[in-house]
């Protein structure tokens, strides 16, 4: 049975559970080691009193030296099975997770409309008008918040990511951005979210002409340094040789853009990804175009 996600931000049951997602489970092998150490231990001390017995003293001490390690070998490694064992279960689901952040980000488009003054009324394009009907997804999508600003998210540099039961990737921190096209300006807000907390840190707000937006695209390109940190099971192991990321950016006339880590994967062996929760940034990034088009009347990469 899996521990509710605290959906309170800042909750201390939140955090708890958040960080034990995260946390790796210790092996039970580690747990059998510690015991058989144990019981170790306990023959060893037998045998030294019996050896006592026939006065066989050194061979006795020796004997008894040999159960005093095994015993504290023993006991250390299952204090320490055990630390490890409360610190990783149990453990929250991944729809539980799933839905905790996708109330995150629902918070987080409330955010930036508010940060940018604006309303559901002023906004020229929703979330829900890029997301098709449920049977016609591969996998959920995160990020509906239906008649409401758009939104992309991705892992966030330093994030401790791990993949769950469902082999999708879950991160400790997300980039966030929320984007809201109104009838004569496109309104940006970023922020990082803290998954563990629900905080939102380094926000900031951007107003663009429609005449200023050069670009909104997807583009790939190799990365000598991911700056995540991967928590890998045996089971799942995506080693990266060669690692691509795709992202997801809006490029001005100044030259200064926005850009977020929406997909990640190694070029030596294209099978070889990280499952990310699903945005629907293909669509996104459609819809967007389609509307500066419209705004401008002149084709948009």
């Amino acid at each position: 049975m899996t521990a509710p996600v605290g959906r309170k931000p800042g909750s201390d049951e939140r955090k708890k559970a958040v960080k034990r997602y995260f946390q790796i489970t210790p092996d039970e092998h580690d747990q059998s080691r510690a015991r058989h150490q144990q019981q170790a231990a306990v023959v060893s001390i037998v045998v030294a009193g019996s050896l006592l017995l026939v006065e066989i003293h050194v061979l006795a001490i020796l004997v008894a030296m040999l159960a005093l390690v095994l015993a504290l070998q023993g006991f250390t490694g299952m204090a320490d099975y055990r630390r490890r064992l409360a610190a990783a279960e149990p453990k929250p689901s991944d729809q539980e997770m799933d839905h905790t952040l996708d109330e995150d980000l629902h918070a987080a488009a409330e955010r930036a409309m508010r940060r940018l003054g604006l309303t559901r009324n002023d906004l020229e394009l929703h979330s829900d008008e890029v997301d098709p009907p449920a049977e016609a997804r591969r996998r959920p999508r995160l990020a509906d918040q239906g008649r409401g600003p758009l939104v992309v998210f991705g892992p966030a540099n330093r994030a401790r990511g791990r993949s769950g039961l469902d082999r999708v990737w879950r991160f400790t921190l997300y980039d966030v951005m929320v984007i809201c096209p109104t009838g004569h300006h496109l309104g940006i807000y970023e922020c990082v979210l803290d998954f563990a907390t629900g905080s939102r840190k380094d926000e900031e707000t951007y107003e663009f002409h429609y005449s200023d937006v050069v670009a909104v695209s997807t583009r790939t390109r190799e990365r000598a340094e991911l700056g995540l940190e991967l928590v890998y099971s045996s089971s799942i192991a995506v080693p990266l040789h060669r690692t691509m990321t795709r992202e997801f950016e809006i490029v001005v006339s100044s030259g200064d853009r926005s850009a977020i880590v929406v997909g990640i994967r190694d070029d030596d062996g294209l099978d070889q990804q990280l499952v990310l929760q699903e945005s629907g940034i293909d669509r996104v990034t459609a819809a967007v175009r389609r509307m500066l088009r419209a705004k401008k009347g002149a084709p948009t990469r």
